[in-house]
């Protein structure tokens, strides 16, 4: 296993969030953690990616590197687009040269233009500030990365295309993942498998292998699938969340 979560517990201000979580990434395995609003799945990602420390259990990783795509891109402002994507490469060491073909690399494969690389964020739309977040994180050749609503914020039909790169990367780079999303339909898009974390702090509630890959599942059998969850009680919470939200 590349990521082995075991007896987690977690609270803020004094009200637990979970306790006695266990959980695992397989190799090449991309998970998806859905929940509803406020059951913890950010937490969770952080206390994965070591960012914040649990209050109990144990964590193993069995990998070299990690890298992490926010749902804000998180750019630096002040320097370029080229320069956002390379800048975890610092740490790797190498020379400057080799960081740079490597950054305009990465940018070719999520779609960004040549001439994006000299812009600054600000210049940037939200859509192509998110490539180049997914390009900074793929830059450093991570084993493992974690995205945490990546593409909330962006409109359906770009979504749509950074899922795909998403795909995309993870087939041909074969890292694990796990990737935060409120959004079945995208879960059902993206992962090899999915786990749903309880809104009362009980813990995952389903954890389900999704048939078919990445990629290959149709637009039919998504909607299929998610028709089918809807009644399923495992997956209450979550659908009783995004009716609350209703106007």
């Amino acid at each position: 296993m590349k990521l082995v979560l075991e007896g987690i517990g977690h609270a803020f201000l004094g009200r637990a969030v979970f306790e006695k979580l266990d959980f695992s990434l397989a190799p090449g395995e991309v998970v998806a953690l859905l929940g509803p609003s406020g059951c913890g799945k950010t937490t969770l990602l952080q206390i994965a990616a070591g960012l914040i420390d649990p209050l109990r259990g144990r964590i193993r990783r069995s990998y070299r590197r990690h890298a992490v795509v926010f749902q804000e891109s998180r750019l630096l402002p002040w320097v370029t687009t080229r320069d956002n994507i390379s800048y975890g490469l610092r740490v790797t060491g190498g020379k400057s040269t080799s960081h740079r073909q490597i950054a305009e690399r990465r940018a070719r494969e999520v779609g960004l233009h040549p001439n994006d690389l000299d812009k600054y964020p600000v210049e940037l739309s939200g859509g192509m500030r998110q490539r180049a977040a997914v390009a900074r994180a793929l830059a450093v050749d991570p084993d493992v990365i974690f995205f945490d609503e990546p593409f909330t914020a962006v409109d359906v039909g770009l979504k749509r295309v950074l899922q795909d790169l998403v795909i995309a990367a993870a087939a041909r780079e074969h890292f694990s993942a796990l990737f935060v999303t409120h959004d079945l339909s995208e879960a059902v898009r993206v992962a090899d498998r999915l786990v749903v974390l309880s809104e009362g702090g009980t813990g995952f509630v389903t954890n389900r292998r999704i048939d078919g890959r990445p990629g290959d599942r149709s637009d039919r059998a998504i909607f299929d699938m998610m028709e089918a969850w809807s009644r399923d009680p495992a997956f209450s919470e979550l659908f009783d969340g995004e009716r609350k939200g209703l106007p």
